[in-house]
This record gives C-alpha cells, sequence and structure tokens, in this order.
C-alpha cells in the first residue's frame, strides 16, 4: 500500500440485531483500506457474517455510519454499494444462475444493462483472470466445488467491484481447491489490486492477510497483522480460537529444543529446518 491509504470502507458505531431483543454487532467500529487483504475471524455467532451482509447491503444497521470511498452508505446511493462491493458466498450452488459458466458470469452484466457487444469480451477477460477459459461452455452439473467457486468468483469480477467478500468460501472446497482459492485471493490483491475481505475459520489463510479482526459475541476485540495476533496465544485461547499449523510445529520443535524461529508461514518454516541440516 502507498504511504497514503484511501479509506475503501469504514464502520463507525454500527449496531444491529435480529430482532428487538437481541444485539449481534454492539457499536462495531474500524476502517479497511484500498487495496488491503483483511481476515475476519471469531467463533460461531461473533458477529462475522452479519458484518459481511452490513456491508453489502443485504441488512440494515440499527444504528451508526458505514462509508464506502468516503461515501456515506444509505438507500439513496445503494448503486454505489452495488457497483463497488461484491460477495463469494459460502455455497457455490447458491450463487450458479445461469445454466452453464459463461451464462452465469452473463447475468450480472445483463442485470447491469451492459452493451451485449462488450459482455463477450468481458466474460472472456474474467474467465482468464480466474483461469476458467476451459469451462465457460459446462454446464453446472459436470462442475466440481472449487471450479464453481471459480465461477461464482469470475460472476463477481465481471462487475469489476473495487472490494471483495469472501463469506466463508473455502469452507466447502476440499485441500486443493482451498489452497488454489487462498491463492487466488492473493492474486487479486497483487495483481489486480482488489480489497479482499475474507470471512473465515481457515488460520492457515488468515497468515497471508495484511490485517486480522477478531470478533467475540458481536463485539471487536483486537485488530493487528497476523504476527501481532498470533503472538499472544493466551487471547487466542480465552477467545477459542486456534493458531496456524506452522506456529503449533515451531513451538512443538522448539520445545524438543530445535534452534528455529517461530514462523507463520509454513514453507519458511521447512527451508529453516532444511538449513539446520
Amino acid at each position: 500500500m502507498s504511504d497514503r491509504k484511501i479509506k475503501a470502507v469504514e464502520f463507525d458505531n454500527i449496531t444491529f440485531g435480529y430482532t428487538n431483543k437481541v444485539t449481534n454487532l454492539d457499536k462495531v467500529s474500524f476502517e479497511i483500506y484500498e487495496n488491503e487483504y483483511i481476515c475476519i475471524i471469531g467463533q460461531n455467532g461473533s458477529g462475522k457474517s452479519t458484518l459481511s451482509k452490513i456491508l453489502t447491503g443485504l441488512l440494515q444497521p440499527r444504528s451508526g455510519t458505514i462509508r464506502l470511498f468516503g461515501q456515506i452508505v444509505n438507500k439513496m446511493n445503494i448503486k454505489h454499494l452495488r457497483d463497488n462491493i461484491g460477495i463469494v458466498f459460502q455455497n457455490p450452488d447458491n450463487q450458479f444462475i445461469g445454466l452453464t459458466a459463461e451464462d452465469d458470469i452473463a447475468f450480472g452484466l445483463e442485470n447491469r444493462k451492459v452493451d451485449p457487444n462488450r459482455m463477450s469480451d468481458i466474460i472472456h477477460a474474467t474467465a482468464k483472470m480466474v483461469n476458467i477459459e476451459d469451462l465457460l461452455q459446462k454446464e453446472a452439473t459436470s462442475l466440481s466445488g472449487g471450479q464453481k467457486q471459480r465461477v461464482a468468483i469470475a460472476s463477481v469480477l465481471a462487475i469489476n467491484p473495487k472490494v471483495i467478500i469472501f463469506d466463508e468460501s473455502t469452507s466447502m472446497l476440499d485441500p486443493k481447491a482451498k489452497r488454489e482459492l487462498k491463492n487466488l485471493m492473493l492474486v487479486l490483491k497483487n495483481k489486480f489490486n482488489k480489497t479482499v475481505v475474507s470471512i473465515t475459520h481457515d488460520m492457515e489463510e488468515v497468515t497471508n492477510a495484511d490485517r486480522v479482526i477478531i470478533m467475540n459475541q458481536g463485539k471487536l476485540l483486537k485488530i493487528g497483522n497476523p504476527k501481532e495476533i498470533f503472538e499472544d496465544r493466551s487471547f487466542l485461547q480465552n477467545v477459542a480460537l486456534d493458531v496456524p499449523f506452522s506456529l503449533q510445529l515451531s513451538k512443538s520443535l522448539l520445545d524438543l529444543g530445535v534452534n528455529i524461529q517461530p514462523n507463520l508461514q509454513i514453507n519458511d518454516l521447512v527451508e529453516q529446518i532444511w538449513k539446520l541440516k
């Protein structure tokens, strides 16, 4: 990020409840910057997914202010929100609308009345971004979960939002598809300059983030980079969150007297161990 950070998203004292008697989010405030990769973590019921639904306009807060690239989000400028934020859900089947992958990507463009003469170029460009050019004529029933998720991402990218939210998007995928999707999130940030917000339980994914937001019982508990977050093991235990496998392995090796530095990235840890030979 540049020295002059542009605020992509601002939550200012957001409060929300699904019923009048319950408060699911309690005065939550944070900022997300343009071209930043944020992970939001917490136990079930902590308010993570509620945040994403408010951010995409699916829910309206009781109180507080949301700004998107400096503009207050309200009913009068909902188009500004729709044009700048896209969301990829947990279950790709819930997002697959068209008969084929190409139809599915075209759906959002048709809703926005994009010139039909431009649609083919947009569809093929976004398919290339997520490496599904060979799947465009495939029907949903013939695609794997990981392939469907890539189609869902292409559908979002076709409308070219600046912010992309992944709501538990890796949770229903096999290990290979999870790795591919986590790598794709980094590509979207680093190559295509998207702001990526991922609601996740995957601690290995969190190690790739620029910053981490920890939610608990509707409150924002802590914000920091992954190193800051995972150094405080007692805090993580208090909120029932795990640490990444690489840190667990580092600690076990240190306890055995192996002279290594704790590392969030498993590849860097393996390299350290290799150099000890």
